[in-house]
């Protein structure tokens, strides 16, 4: 393991957004949806509001029926935001890593109460078997639940059930039905969501999103 420091926010991806029609194939895997539903997306409507771009460190949009997040490498955070707000809040997804590096040395998942700067939570887990919950403010990234490694991932080019809880000031990451990590923070009190993926070696990560829901806890 040997994961280089998050930090800063590039400016490319804060500010553009340029349109692109790059379509990737596969998709994510399965979990189940819990109750009281205020928001959910299976992306096979490319209009239904998630960011699209292509960007000098990597792309994000809609791909048969997917959402795809692309983070060229060399440590370059990606993230796509459904240009939403919410506050308290249960985030599901399917996620599965398509392609990385010889050494699957990156991080992959959800971004809670983001501000519209990619400042919020970070909800991560990577190709080699860590997970975290990172909080970005500033243009810095702090561990809030610093990176430990769990064989409830699965690694690689495989899927994972990624579920994201912010419900005040606790934060809990649950990965394939497991709670992994749990944290308590108080920065961000509402937000956007988002879809993120970073690749800490020089080869691109790509990970694809299915089966979104979003529930009120």
């Amino acid at each position: 393991m040997n994961r280089k420091a998050l930090i800063g926010i590039t400016i490319g991806v804060l500010l553009l957004s340029l349109a692109c029609s790059f379509g990737p194939s596969g998709g994510g895997g399965g979990g189940g949806q819990p109750s009281n539903v205020i928001f959910q997306d299976d992306f096979s409507d490319a209009k239904s509001g998630w960011e699209v771009g292509d960007y000098e460190t990597g792309k994000v949009g809609y791909g048969n029926g997917v959402y795809y997040v692309i983070s060229n490498g060399d440590g370059d955070t990606m993230w796509g935001v459904a240009n939403k707000k919410f506050d308290n809040v249960i985030i599901d997804v399917d996620a599965t890593q398509i392609s990385a590096g010889p050494d699957s040395n990156n991080d992959y998942g959800i971004l809670c109460r983001e501000q519209g700067d990619g400042n919020g939570y970070f909800f991560l887990i990577s190709g080699d078997g860590f997970y975290s919950i990172l909080k970005a403010e500033g243009g810095e990234f702090t561990p809030l639940v610093d990176w430990t490694d769990s064989d409830v991932i699965n690694t690689g080019n495989a899927s994972n059930h990624i579920q994201a809880t912010c419900n005040g000031s606790s934060l809990i990451l649950t990965v394939n039905g497991q709670q992994l990590a749990t944290a308590n923070d108080t920065a961000y009190s509402s937000g956007d969501i988002a879809l993120t993926a970073t690749s800490y070696e020089s080869q691109p990560t790509e990970v694809h999103f299915d089966n979104l829901v979003v529930s009120k806890p």
